[in-house]
């Protein structure tokens, strides 16, 4: 009885993101092709949309958010975070960073005008590509002062689950630090299977970069690294 509270209570905010994200998007799409679908204009609309899915969050929490931030890096780096929910993208955007894309699998392409959005962006499609055409075009990101997002466990876990080792085969080979976010509270909220809310407390946790440095002429060091960051994120759920 008590979970089924929680659940009428969240539903309205979960409503709310599903309408924010809807219903402009028809309006900001014929927009974006008539001023030429803009890179720089894009990411603010997603960062101004990702605020709007946070504050929905924040009700849905009960009002109980918590954000821990540090300051954000001014070399562009590579933000990781646990995955135990469809909104974990919109997380980095908590933490005041505008300035970035994300690394993903093919699906989110796929989605109606959102899929548009990210690929306008700049975001990249991580299907069918190696990891050296990745690495190719993270470079070319780097080279824009954006910071690139990606989730290591490659899917939506209640659990940590492995960390895959991309992010910290780009931070070796391009020198770009790691840093790590831990995300707690969304896993309880929309788990993954789950298609309704339930109200529970939520904190974003960003914990000091990872330099790549200790790593970089260690043999498997990718490997090393990956476990590293993902003991340091699983210490604090």
């Amino acid at each position: 009885m008590f979970n089924l509270l929680k659940k009428i209570y969240a539903f309205p905010f979960f409503i709310l993101v599903i309408l924010w994200l809807a219903l402009p998007a028809p309006f900001v799409y014929a927009y974006f092709v008539i001023t030429g679908f803009r890179e720089k204009q894009i990411r603010t609309y997603m960062y101004i949309q990702g605020k709007a899915i946070q504050f929905a969050i924040y009700g849905a929490s009960g009002f109980n958010k918590k954000i821990i931030k540090k300051s954000i890096p001014q070399n562009p780096s590579i933000l990781i975070a646990n995955h135990p929910c469809t909104y974990d993208t919109f997380v980095f955007f908590d933490f005041g960073i505008k300035n970035l894309v994300c690394i993903a699998k093919g699906w989110p392409f796929k989605i109606p005008f959102y899929g548009t959005f990210i690929k306008k962006a700049g975001y990249i499609n991580s299907d069918n590509k190696s990891s050296e055409e990745i690495i190719k075009e993270v470079k070319k990101r780097f080279a824009k002062n954006l910071h690139i997002g990606i989730f290591p466990e490659g899917t939506r876990k209640k659990e940590i689950g492995r960390f895959r080792s991309l992010a910290f085969e780009i931070s070796i080979k391009t020198g770009a630090d790691i840093v790590p976010f831990v995300i707690k509270g969304l896993e309880e909220m929309l788990p993954p299977g789950k298609y309704l809310p339930k109200q529970a407390p939520v904190r974003y946790i960003q914990l000091d970069p990872i330099s790549p440095k200790d790593w970089t002429n260690t043999e498997a060091g990718h490997l090393k690294m990956a476990q590293y960051a993902k003991n340091l994120i699983a210490s604090q759920l």
